[in-house]
């Protein structure tokens, strides 16, 4: 019986966890793991510690007819994807439609109209997270991009075309000609790629109203 990616990546999260959690935050003293791995114990004052997950809002911006995709300075040559950022820890009890919005309008000085919550995904890198994959809309004519360099190199709107073929690239790190690469979008296996692919095959659905 094969594993599944996820397996991996669950495996590969829990193994991290373990490793980064070995002493009692209270206490300072040698915690233990139970059989199934589950869970450390403090060996002085039996406080139990179980596996976390920061959750990460990653949210594909549509005006309706295109859509906006980001860069960031470490993405492979050519690459774009949909905005992402975690739920702020310093604003204690910020919903994710509220962490959709700051992001957007942080990352790319956006107003996001309306959001429709699309799926999530186990991401273990570089530290174990929880994607929570949104469609957002902005109004049409407020779509003019200002870009926050300190958090993206890149970010532009796409026409549904583009997209499209970009979905369908099957080598996307042959460099060009001209020295550039093509623009590519992130492989099957991550939630952006399955977000983007459901604008492609309903752009109209996430226009609507949650």
């Amino acid at each position: 019986m094969k594993s599944s990616p996820s397996s991996y990546s669950q495996a590969q999260a829990l193994l991290r966890w373990h490793d980064t959690h070995q002493f009692c935050s209270r206490s300072g003293q040698p915690t233990k793991k139970n059989m199934a791995g589950s869970k450390r114990v403090c060996s002085s004052n039996q406080i139990i510690y179980y596996p976390q997950m920061a959750p990460v809002v990653i949210t594909l911006v549509s005006d309706g007819t295109r859509c906006l995709l980001a860069r960031q300075s470490f993405f492979p040559k050519g690459m774009y994807s949909a905005l992402a950022g975690f739920c702020d820890i310093v604003l204690v009890g910020e919903s994710l439609e509220e962490t959709v919005r700051r992001e957007v309008a942080e990352e790319v000085g956006l107003e996001v109209e309306r959001l429709h919550y699309s799926a999530s995904q186990h991401w273990p890198f570089p530290n174990s997270s929880l994607m929570i994959a949104c469609h957002a809309t902005v109004k049409p004519g407020q779509t003019e991009i200002r870009l926050n360099l300190r958090e993206l190199e890149a970010a532009a709107w796409f026409r549904h075309d583009e997209v499209a073929i970009a979905l369908r690239r099957n080598n996307p790190y042959t460099q060009q000609q001209n020295g550039a690469f093509p623009f590519w979008l992130p492989p099957k296996f991550a939630i952006a790629h399955q977000l983007i692919k459901e604008w492609v095959e309903k752009p109209i659905r996430f226009t609507l109203p949650v």
